[in-house]
């Protein structure tokens, strides 16, 4: 009888383990990668959609990749909703038939997917193979939000609700703050099949010194005055127009010197660009462009107030990283945000949407260094005694495989 798992085969809908390139971007797969195959020896198998260059060869000997028609490329010359339910259906079905035949190949002990994309190729390998299968979600997206209506619900996670229909084993979901395992349970899967894991936190950042001056220096920042950031992938859904408007309505005499970072790349940057210049921020924002990860912590100490105005959660990695690194965070209240951006103690909140309220806090926060400090210093300890180190996030998850192994 096996203790764990030798071989693992995963289903992935990205061509590369870091969205934005260059190492920059979430670390989830980077991690699940290094402790699975370094510290535990067990063989990967990544199933992809195939890069422009053909199929990755990675320097881990522990580590095979395997493609599948990259549709994900096609679909981005479609109209947008069009390329929604195409996507929906194509990418499944173009990842069961790439796994079909890896399955005799590889024999794995156990299949992970990633996101609702791999449900329904996990329903059929699980029947057709007998193997165990476990589904990863990293956060459900709207899957919570019945306050947005009945047709809106609908419109927004329909993908979802029909790749729900096709159950699998055991549902991993990672609590970004959009309340996973409420969702999952209001969708019919049962309780004792979810697991609701925290995200991973690089815990050695609390002990990193890094000066702000020198950090400011590294990454090309003015010297002196405030500065306020934000840091996303530049899509709709992170709304970091409304980051910019907002430090629109900062008063002009403290915004005087400030400057406003924007880390991150993406579709939304010339828009972005377009509108600091209307809202006459012209000269006072720097677009950083995608930060490695090596470099984040020296992003997070150069700044003096960080910002979140995602519309799905502000509880996700980046506002996390900057609490970690004793940066003041002022967000909208959105989903499980509270959870840990604590209003008057561990950051400053601004209900959902409110533009003029989270002008407010910043501007509170500009203002009065002793209260960044003091809510800076609470953020870093709450880190401290509240998130996970990436190392014990991969392991439990490995606990599950175990247990999905046992007789």
């Amino acid at each position: 009888m096996k203790k764990g798992p030798e071989k693992i085969l995963v289903l992935s809908i990205w061509e590369d383990m870091w969205e934005l390139g260059e190492e920059s971007g979430p670390s989830d797969e980077f991690h699940f990668i290094r402790y699975l195959t370094e510290k535990k020896g067990i063989e990967l198998h990544f199933l992809v959609p195939e890069p422009p260059n053909g199929e990755p060869v990675p320097e881990n000997p522990l580590l095979v990749y395997h493609t599948y028609p990259n549709i994900f490329r096609t679909l981005g010359r479609l109209p947008r909703v069009l390329g929604r339910f195409i996507g929906a259906f194509a990418v499944p079905r173009a990842m069961l038939r790439a796994a079909r035949p890896l399955m005799a190949e590889i024999d794995p002990d156990i299949v992970v997917g990633f996101t609702y994309y791999s449900l329904y190729p996990l329903n059929r390998l699980g029947e057709e193979y007998g193997v165990p299968t476990v589904n990863k979600f990293f956060g459900v997206m709207y899957l919570d939000r019945r306050d947005l209506g009945p047709l809106k619900y609908w419109w927004y996670n329909c993908e979802q609700i029909a790749s729900l229909r096709f159950p699998v084993d055991h549902y991993i979901v990672l609590n970004d703050g959009t309340r996973g395992r409420k969702a999952l349970e209001e969708r019919g899967v049962p309780p004792g099949k979810i697991s609701f894991l925290p995200n991973g936190m690089d815990l050695e950042w609390l002990d990193v010194r890094i000066d702000p001056a020198e950090a400011r220096s590294g990454l090309g920042l003015p010297s002196e005055g405030v500065i306020i950031s934000t840091l996303s992938r530049l899509v709709r859904s992170k709304r970091v127009d409304l980051f910019l408007e907002a430090a629109s309505r900062v008063d002009p005499a403290l915004l005087e010197g400030a400057t406003l970072l924007i880390g991150g790349d993406g579709p939304e940057r010339p828009f972005l660009e377009r509108r600091s210049r209307a809202l006459g921020l012209e000269g006072r924002v720097i677009f950083a462009g995608a930060i490695k990860r090596g470099d984040l912590p020296s992003f997070y100490k150069a700044s003096d107030v960080f910002v979140a105005t995602n519309e799905l959660t502000n509880m996700s990695l980046p506002p996390c990283e900057a609490m970690l690194c004793g940066v003041p965070v002022a967000a909208f209240d959105v989903s499980g945000t509270s959870e840990m951006i604590r209003d008057g103690e561990t950051g400053l909140l601004a209900e959902d949407g409110d533009v003029g309220g989270l002008a407010r806090r910043i501007e509170l926060l500009v203002r009065d260094e002793g209260l960044r400090r003091k809510l800076g210093r609470r953020a870093a300890e709450f880190g401290a005694e509240h998130l996970v180190g990436w190392d014990d996030r991969i392991q439990a998850e490995l606990d599950i495989f175990e247990r999905m192994l046992r007789p």
